[in-house]
C-alpha cells in the first residue's frame, strides 16, 4: 500500500510540473491534462516498479 501511495503522489507532482513546464515554455497555452495523462501512467508504473529495487 505504501508503494502505491508513494507512486501516486509522485505521479501527481509529475503531472503538475509537466503541465506548468508546458505553459512556461510555450508548448501549450492552457492546462491540457490529456496530453500528459499517458506519460503520467507510464511514470506511475515506472516509479511503482523501481521501488522494488531500492535498497531498504
Amino acid at each position: 500500500m505504501k508503494k502505491l501511495r508513494n507512486a501516486f503522489v509522485l505521479t501527481i507532482i509529475y503531472l503538475l510540473i509537466s503541465n506548468l513546464g508546458n505553459i512556461f515554455f510555450g508548448v501549450s497555452e492552457r492546462f491540457s491534462w490529456t496530453t500528459t495523462l499517458w506519460e503520467g501512467a507510464f511514470f506511475f508504473i515506472f516509479v511503482f516498479l523501481i521501488q522494488s529495487y531500492r535498497k531498504k
